[in-house]
């Protein structure tokens, strides 16, 4: 597989993100609502599966995993990681960029793709029909998505006088400049436009924000170690999370494949 612009990410991502404090509370969130939706003995795909934590946990309660990914440094990651907990017969590897969907004779029960993996496209309305294409008639698709506003965001670096990352949601659209110097088009789609773009075949089930209170991976210093601070902002991300997902950092959203409209995906 060719060499991608996350291959260098994925190098220290765990370090950056899957082994803090704040990481490994959102990603348990994420985890409570993929144990709500898919069950021992199914098989998913998983869009953008980073260094694979998510598949792991799956298929270590008995799920069959398709992770896919753009970058083969990320799938290697999967792999391995995948051997040491004894799980490598549960977790099938395959390369997908979103820029490129595949046509694949594939049926799954369900798709998940989380902390912002489908930022990487604008395409919203052709990875509904991908996922229609795969995914069986009522089957349930679960996305962790960054949204054009974050609260926390827009307050701490406009407080620091960085007004470019404050503001860099906005418009919709931006670039992230990734470990090897290239730039990469992030898009940052509202609740609003992606059930929208969903609408003709998926029906919207279930919503939340990941990191209304608590902050982005960028800023986590502000917060990690400061117990008391840490603990009262998890505390009102619990009892306010659903309220406010506009202004997360991620928001959590949940669709229903539209059993009618399955055979003129």
């Amino acid at each position: 597989m060719p060499e991608h612009a996350f291959d260098i990410a994925a190098q220290t991502y765990d370090t950056d993100f899957t082994d803090t404090g704040i990481g490994r509370y959102l990603r348990g969130r994420v985890w409570q609502r993929l144990d709500h939706l898919f069950q021992p003995g199914d098989t998913v795909l998983e869009i953008g599966c980073g260094t694979g934590e998510d598949a792991i946990h799956l298929a270590r309660r008995g799920v069959y995993i398709i992770a896919t990914d753009a970058s083969p440094e990320m799938l290697n990651q999967t792999e391995q990681k995948a051997r040491e907990h004894r799980v490598s017969e549960l977790i099938e590897v395959r390369q997908l960029d979103l820029s490129d969907l595949p046509q694949w004779d594939l049926q799954v029960g369900g798709a998940y793709s989380n902390f912002g993996a489908i930022n990487c496209t604008n395409d919203w309305a052709g990875l509904a029909e991908f996922l229609a294409s795969v995914v069986r008639p009522s089957g349930s698709v679960g996305l962790g998505v960054m949204p054009p506003f974050c609260a926390w965001e827009t307050l701490w670096h406009g407080l620091h006088g960085d007004f470019k990352t404050a503001t860099r949601r906005w418009k919709g659209h931006s670039w992230a400049v990734l470990g090897d110097g290239s730039a990469l088009d992030i898009y940052y789609p509202s609740v609003k436009k992606i059930v929208k773009d969903f609408a003709p075949l998926f029906t919207r089930d279930y919503v939340t924000g990941m990191g209304t209170f608590l902050p982005p991976s960028d800023v986590y210093g502000a917060v990690e170690n400061r117990d008391k601070l840490r603990r009262l902002l998890t505390t009102l991300e619990q009892w306010f999370a659903r309220r406010l997902a506009f202004c997360a950092d991620h928001y959590w959203i949940e669709f229903k494949l539209l059993p009618q409209d399955r055979e003129s995906a």
